[in-house]
């Protein structure tokens, strides 16, 4: 009898190498898959840290008109009267040989709104305690200025201690609260505290009044516990308020700013001031929209770089000041007040700026509160590498670079 045979044969299991290429094929779709999720969880965290800040800088542009608006009248002579008392008095920051005398009426109309304006929207503690004109005191020995004591602070620390509402703000164990966390304060949180306190707790000057309940309990975190709630961004960072940020603009302005009007030779003057296209370049970074650098007109003259304008001193007369009062021939100082440590860069264009410094977290700026380096001017951090402070910068997210989903 015939046998027959079968012709099939019998599939053996996968090789080592097969199971190996299978093993990789899935791998490979799995960090895909992975970069991909990264990827929208990072568009939406950018997309939810952009309306914050929209938000955010809505009430900011708001509360600047109402200021405007409110600048007239009484408030007006009020301020330019304060003013002119700190420039004739000698004595009215601790130091004998600085008094300005003969300041012009127009600058002093200048400088009150200025300093007002930096009174109404600190980004640092001292812009509510210092410089001599409507600056107030901290509320005993807590370090937290009376104004935002009564208004933040102290009915959170009500609120936590679980004390009535009958319970005075002035009580002694609210006051110790209150001071035992402010122990915790960091520099980061500073200007994002003080944003959310003149946003929504300090005088509105006339625009609509504004709820906590516009903004969600993501949006608004403690999280260096000092009391002070900070506005924040998707990944949970305070929001940084740079009311004046000419450093980002122009880099690196004589020190002191000390024009001489007599001396073309001066620092001021020498070489002749401009804002260059890298610094222009970079600045459009985190401030789109900046002007472009002016051409030459048809008979060789060169228009005035709007980029060198202050728009509250559109016609210089604060630099004029500057240069009239320096300090020469039995002159008063006048930069002994005018500073970039109280004010900020004479003739230089600035906009309020609100900031997140992104997915990575750094910032490229040093912070609103660094007088030493200029921070509170949004100087950039030059401890990095120029090529750093580019990336840092990158993917920062602006009230300027971010509006309406674009950069």
């Amino acid at each position: 009898m015939k046998t027959i045979h079968n012709t099939k044969r019998k599939r053996a299991a996968f090789t080592l190498l097969e199971l190996l290429i299978v093993i990789s094929i899935i791998a490979l779709l799995m960090s895909l898959s992975v970069v991909v999720l990264l990827g929208v969880l990072n568009q939406a965290e950018e997309e939810a840290t952009s309306a914050t800040i929209q938000k955010v800088n809505r009430l900011l542009e708001q509360r600047a008109e109402a200021f405007d608006r409110s600048f007239k009248g009484s408030r007006r002579t009020t301020a330019i009267q304060m003013m002119r008392s700190l420039l004739a008095d000698p004595n009215s920051d601790g130091n004998t040989n600085d008094g300005i005398f003969g300041v012009t009426d127009a600058v002093v109309e200048i400088l009150a709104k200025k300093a007002l304006f930096r009174h109404e929207f600190p980004q640092r503690i001292a812009d509510r305690t210092a410089f001599g004109v409507f600056s107030e005191g901290t509320y005993l020995d807590t370090g937290v200025p009376n104004s935002i004591y009564l208004t933040v602070c102290a009915p959170i620390a009500r609120q936590e201690l679980g004390l009535a509402d009958t319970v005075p703000l002035t009580d002694t164990a609210i006051k110790n609260h209150v001071k035992a966390k402010f122990n915790n304060h960091a520099a980061e949180t500073e200007s994002s505290e003080l944003l959310y306190y003149f946003l929504l707790k300090s005088g509105s000057y006339g625009a609509s009044s504004v709820d906590t309940d516009r903004f969600s309990g993501v949006e608004i975190q403690d999280t260096d516990g000092d009391g002070l709630p900070e506005f924040v961004d998707a990944w949970g960072n305070p929001l940084r308020f740079y009311r004046w940020p000419t450093r980002l603009i122009d880099t690196d302005p004589a020190v002191p700013f000390q024009p001489v009007l007599a001396n073309l030779a001066d620092a001021t003057d020498t070489p002749p001031r401009m804002i260059s296209q890298l610094e222009r370049d970079v600045a459009n970074l985190i401030l789109k929209g900046l002007p472009p650098a002016p051409t030459s007109l048809p008979s060789g003259a060169s228009p005035r770089d709007l980029l060198l304008t202050d728009p509250d001193d559109p016609i210089g007369r604060i630099y004029t000041e500057l240069e009239r009062l320096d300090g020469n021939n039995g002159k008063p100082l006048f930069r002994s007040h005018f500073n970039e440590a109280a004010y900020h860069t004479p003739d230089t264009f600035h906009a309020p700026l609100v900031i997140s410094a992104g997915p990575d977290e750094r910032l490229g700026l040093f912070e609103p509160n660094d007088t030493a380096n200029f921070g509170n001017l949004a100087a950039y951090d030059y401890t990095l590498a120029a090529s750093q402070i580019i990336d840092a910068l990158t993917d920062n997210i602006t009230s300027r670079n971010k509006i309406s989903g674009g950069r």
